[in-house]
This record gives C-alpha cells, sequence and structure tokens, in this order.
C-alpha cells in the first residue's frame, strides 16, 4: 500500500451481526454473573435473618426466666 492509498473497512451485514450478537452475548453475560450475585446475597441476608430470629429467641427466653425470678423474689 502507498503513502496515498488509505484503508478502509467494510462491514457487511452478516459482521455486523456478529458484532451484535457478540455484545448481546456480553451482555447476557454480566446479567447473568450478576443474577447469580444477587441469588448468593439474598441467600447469606436469609441466614443471617435466621440466624438473628433464633438469637432473639433465645434472648427472650433468658428474660422471660429473669423476670420471673425477680417476680418469685419480690
Amino acid at each position: 500500500m502507498s503513502q496515498n492509498e488509505t484503508a478502509t473497512t467494510t462491514t457487511t451485514p452478516a459482521t455486523e451481526t456478529a458484532e451484535k450478537k457478540e455484545h448481546g452475548t456480553l451482555v447476557d453475560l454480566i446479567f447473568d454473573l450478576g443474577t447469580e450475585w444477587a441469588t448468593y446475597g439474598l441467600g447469606l441476608a436469609k441466614s443471617a435473618l435466621e440466624q438473628g430470629a433464633r438469637t432473639l429467641e433465645r434472648l427472650a427466653g433468658s428474660i422471660d426466666t429473669l423476670k420471673k425470678q425477680l417476680a418469685s423474689k419480690a
């Protein structure tokens, strides 16, 4: 190629479709990855809330026991 010639790239509809499909696939991949992380995070949140609820139930039982002990001494 000489200095006066310019390189031109031509895109065919097939190339454009392949590029759009590749971008679509990347978007789908990112979306799927985000969905998986959200599912994982929600599972962790559920476990944490369940554990917190069990802890509060034990605490409520301890407070009730203390209340009964104080009432019997009064």
